[in-house]
């Protein structure tokens, strides 16, 4: 699939945004009612509620796949041996955090702001990228095998480190400087 005009990347029924909220109770959101989505990538600065939001937070060794989780916020948090396998966190804000061997194949991570993170042995496989940000961010062990990169934002400098394949590097709009630092850092 290229562009990035659909969200639903994957064969697998996802569970409904609701029952994805409640999947999280009470460990990470509060009892009741779902968050209300936020109208666009959240930031950190927004008013309260930022919706679904891991921040200063550590998260280790869970799974949370086949989720609905667009336009989530994670801030200054370190994520480890998670999977979001065919999760959908879509215009999600991902920057300024650590990932640790988390697994985020045929996950949705269309339109997300990922600068200023770091990836470290983090599986990309399949994964839809599409209008991405990932300047400002380091990439360790990572794979991108069949990842869609239509529009995802990297430096010229980030892309000669990664393993990327010839389809992809084509799709990629590569930056030649690392743009302005996102907020929250």
């Amino acid at each position: 699939m290229s562009g990035g005009a659909s969200l639903q990347v994957m064969d697998t029924p996802r569970l409904s945004y609701e029952i994805s909220c409640t999947k999280l109770q009470p460990t990470y959101l509060d009892s009741g009612p779902p968050p209300p989505l936020p109208i666009g990538v959240p930031q950190y600065d927004d008013p309260e509620p930022l919706g679904v939001a891991f921040f200063r937070m550590l998260v280790e060794g869970k799974t949370f796949t086949t989720l609905t989780l667009p336009r989530t916020f994670f801030g200054r948090s370190e994520i480890r041996r998670v999977s979001f396998e065919d999760t959908n966190l879509s215009e999600s804000n991902l920057c300024w955090n650590d990932f640790i061997n988390v697994d985020f194949s045929r996950a949705s991570l269309a339109r997300a702001d990922m600068r200023a993170s770091s990836f470290v042995d983090v599986n990309f496989t399949s994964t839809h990228l599409e209008w991405a940000d990932l300047r400002r961010s380091s990439f360790e062990g990572c794979i991108f095998e069949g990842a869609c990169m239509t529009g995802t934002i990297l430096t010229i400098t980030q892309g000669e480190n990664l393993t990327l394949s010839k389809t992809q590097r084509a799709e990629i709009a590569w930056a030649e400087s690392d743009g302005e630092e996102p907020g929250g850092g």
